[in-house]
């Protein structure tokens, strides 16, 4: 069943050029690739050294019809693998999907997006910086295989609506368990922004769900957002809720150069007959500091400095200085 969504993805293609001979096709090669050096100021568990946080290959395939597919496949970080595997570079897919637009409607079906983040790292653009606020504290995965449906109702309303397996792009087997989810996107003029998201799923007798509310502001001068996160039974363990808040700003002081910042605070709730919150190992609050300056819309350069502060007294603060680097076509 893992290979169902490519043998679907080629076959729509494969009948898509047969079917299509004197439609014009048309596509263009994707590329996006995430990398940094960083220097470990207070950690010495860590090293010192050049990362490689993401390397996208793609091609993104235009039939004609309304059609679109489009096809990632990303080489993993080693640390991304579980504890115990063999220390090594690996390659998944990250999306695999098919869509059809038209008007006002968009219907994708795959490994697809999905909207839990989408939106927010769109409107804030820093994501080669530092991953999401949901994907560091395990709120969402950024991909899965189900359907994903976006209604434009207006300029100013969009509405998003999902439905998948909820177990990420990098497990895709089948347990009768689905992941709704539904958002939506008000916009009322340009500079403005405001979304509501929500999704739950139902597993092994536990509801998990999650709520996010974002407002952001941006013109040719700034941008600010700033997002509330709500996350029930995390890791489907009773009881373990989470919430958090994550708030970025900044300020172009030149035509190409910004100065901006960035703060995290994640923490969790007390399990009744506990004494202190259930996940204070890992609650605390991450801050962000840099200057970026953009050469083009495919390159990118950012002078950063980024701490973990935990909340768990016993635990010491983890900070470094970076300089990230984006490429991408």
């Amino acid at each position: 069943m893992k290979n169902s969504p490519i043998i679907l993805f080629c076959s729509i293609l494969l009948c898509q050029v047969i079917h299509s001979q004197t439609i014009e096709n048309t596509g263009r090669p994707i590329a996006e690739i995430f990398t940094d050096f960083h220097y470990n100021i207070s950690d010495t568990s860590k090293t010192t050294g050049f990362g490689l946080n993401r390397a996208y290959l793609g091609y993104s395939f235009m039939p004609g019809k309304n059609f679109t597919a489009t096809i990632f496949v990303n080489i993993g970080n080693p640390e991304e693998l579980t504890p115990g595997a063999k220390h090594r570079r690996y390659a998944y897919f990250k999306e695999a999907s098919i869509a059809w637009s038209k008007d006002k409607l968009n219907i994708s079906f795959g490994i697809t997006k999905t909207r839990i983040e989408d939106y927010q790292q769109k409107f804030l653009g820093k994501r080669y910086i530092a991953d999401t606020f949901q994907s560091l504290n395990g709120y969402g995965f950024v991909a899965d295989l189900g359907v994903a449906v976006d209604y434009k109702f207006n300029d100013i309303v969009k509405a998003d609506f999902t439905l998948m397996n909820g177990e990420g792009y990098s497990e895709l087997q089948l347990d009768n368990h689905l992941k709704t989810s539904g958002g939506i996107s008000i916009t009322p003029d340009k500079q403005w922004a405001i979304r509501i998201y929500g999704d739950i799923i139902h597993l092994n007798g536990i509801w998990q769900s999650t709520l996010i509310g974002f407002a952001g502001f941006k013109n040719e001068l700034t941008t600010i957002g700033i997002e509330a996160d709500y996350k029930s039974d995390l890791d489907m363990i009773e009881g373990h809720n989470s919430w958090g808040i994550s708030g970025t700003g900044g300020i172009n002081i030149f035509k190409k150069s910004e100065l901006f910042a960035r703060y995290d605070y994640l923490t969790s709730y007390t399990v009744p007959g506990h004494f202190i919150e259930w996940n204070q190992l890992k609650d605390g609050s991450l801050a962000i500091l840099g200057f970026q300056y953009t050469f083009s819309e495919n390159v990118k350069l950012a002078l950063d400095y980024q701490g973990i502060y935990p909340h768990d007294p016993d635990k010491h603060i983890t900070d470094a200085i970076y300089v990230n680097a984006l490429f991408k076509f």
